[in-house]
């Protein structure tokens, strides 16, 4: 008896605790009766505080669900009163609560995503979209957290692989584990920035999932990663930065190379609009990509300078079109490439542009290097 009145009490302080970090009633009544459909135990109590923390588990999509707050409502909540998000001296967005944290068994497959996205999409209807208000800007940069969380998921993802497995093998190997396409027909030239003479792109876009016609929190084409055509190793930003003593990303450009910058300014983005890369898109969405995600609001000190200093390339067409672009344009030695490209781009302009391996095709002087299916 004395360990049920115990036990209770801990509940009670727990749901008093959740007050205090700014969940409204309904969703503590939520929580409460989460925890008293089974039998309380101190390992029950303690895990389910646990995952009422970590930001994506299926606890606390539920109360936040419950919460009755606006989609802005959220959005404040998640970023303010939960991850304690800041804009430092650089630019850059810290987060840092004590308490919360993404939920880091989240997988890219997880409903938060689209539901974030969608709570975004809810949140910013005009035409300034993220450029309206301080939030905003917060949102545009929290999405490279978002990035780092997929990333760190896939790079541990090992299920039937070897250890010397690239990060675009983990990938693949967890699209066809679950059954899903990836998108690889969305142009790329943002993440093939160059400085000098461009030679040819070194990068691919691919996109997670390809593609759906849900109209709410819908994933389509959402999770992007960079992927270097030749290695298979993510390019990210995540690859570059340092952390300072206190925890917090260094995110001052001084202290970074331009070579390091590079894979700054190429990393991959997390869309909150819905990019067509070749697919339907509802016609309320045909602008969202363009409102959320390329009219951003301001960068980190560290992306604005790596921006400038790494241009995106003019003219460009997208080399991988397809998984059989990725094989056929290994096969091409690295001394004919600039020139191949060349006249790739000559005889591919971007609007009917079906990847290299089929220009190879349809080039004799290069055929060789073409991938039959």
């Amino acid at each position: 008896m004395n360990e049920e009145v115990e036990l209770n009490r801990r509940l009670v302080r727990q749901v008093n605790v959740l007050a205090g970090e700014g969940w409204p009633r309904p969703a503590r009544v939520t929580y409460w009766n989460a925890l008293s459909r089974s039998q309380l135990t101190y390992r029950r109590l303690n895990n389910m505080f646990q995952q009422a923390h970590h930001i994506g588990s299926s606890l606390y999509m539920e109360i936040l669900r419950a919460s009755g707050l606006t989609a802005r409502q959220q959005l404040t909540l998640i970023l303010d009163g939960h991850l304690q998000s800041c804009v430092d001296q650089d630019g850059f967005l810290q987060l840092t609560s004590h308490d919360y944290r993404l939920n880091p068994a989240m997988s890219p497959l997880s409903p938060f995503y689209a539901n974030f996205r969608q709570l975004v999409r809810d949140a910013y209807i005009g035409p300034l979209g993220l450029r309206a208000d301080e939030l905003g800007h917060r949102l545009h940069l929290f999405r490279a957290y978002l990035d780092l969380q997929a990333i760190n998921y896939i790079r541990s993802y090992c299920n039937n692989l070897p250890t010397t497995a690239r990060d675009f093998d983990r990938l693949c190997q967890f699209a066809h584990d679950h059954h899903i396409a990836l998108d690889f027909r969305t142009a790329a030239a943002y993440h093939n920035r160059y400085h000098g003479a461009l030679t040819y792109p070194q990068n691919m876009k691919v996109q997670l999932c390809r593609n759906s016609l849900v109209r709410r929190a819908n994933p389509a084409r959402m999770i992007e990663f960079i992927v270097n055509i030749d290695t298979g190793d993510f390019v990210s930003e995540w690859n570059v930065y340092r952390t300072r003593p206190d925890g917090a990303v260094d995110g001052d450009p001084d202290h970074y190379s331009p070579a390091a910058l590079y894979q700054v300014a190429n990393t991959e983005s997390f869309n909150y609009g819905i990019p067509h890369g070749g697919y339907f898109v509802w016609p309320r969405d045909r602008q969202s990509h363009r409102r959320l995600d390329i009219d951003q609001p301001r960068d980190s000190r560290i992306r604005a300078r790596a921006k400038h200093y790494w241009k995106t390339p003019r003219p460009y067409t997208d080399l991988v079109k397809g998984p059989d672009d990725i094989s056929a344009w290994r096969r091409v030695p690295v001394a004919s490439r600039s020139q191949l490209y060349r006249a790739f781009i000559a005889a591919n302009p971007e609007n009917r542009n079906w990847g290299i391996n089929r220009f190879l095709l349809m080039t004799p002087q290069y055929r060789r290097y073409h991938v039959s299916h």
